[in-house]
């Protein structure tokens, strides 16, 4: 079964950063990755910025196999639609990123 990972580049509200920190690590990783039978999901914070003029300060990965990418991202857009996933407004929905990547290649390691 192909290995991917979801990438989210996302920020707060103005203001709502409490709110969002809190719906994004009890509601929205929890429920994904459940729902989803994802291997997991880990959030991280902007340290530095190398290039480019994305303003979204925090990133989400989640571990998914799936035989069908597209058949993925359907069933998470209608569970999103239904509402069965928990929502949130206080994330900045005009800056959000989110794509999915299939693995591509062997995983490179120290002494490769």
């Amino acid at each position: 079964m192909p290995k991917m990972k979801l990438v989210a580049l996302t920020r707060p509200l103005p203001g709502r950063e409490e709110e969002y920190h809190e719906w994004y690590n009890t509601t929205h990783l929890p429920e994904l990755v459940n729902t989803f039978g994802m291997a997991g999901a880990q959030r991280y914070k902007l340290a530095a910025k190398l290039m480019g003029s994305d303003e979204n300060e925090y990133m989400a990965i989640y571990d998914i196999e799936a035989d069908d990418p597209m058949a993925f991202l359907g069933a998470m857009g209608e569970a999103a639609q239904s509402g069965k996933l928990t929502q949130s407004d206080a994330q900045d929905m005009g800056t959000c990123y989110t794509a999915l990547f299939t693995e591509m290649g062997e995983r490179v390691v120290p002494g490769d």
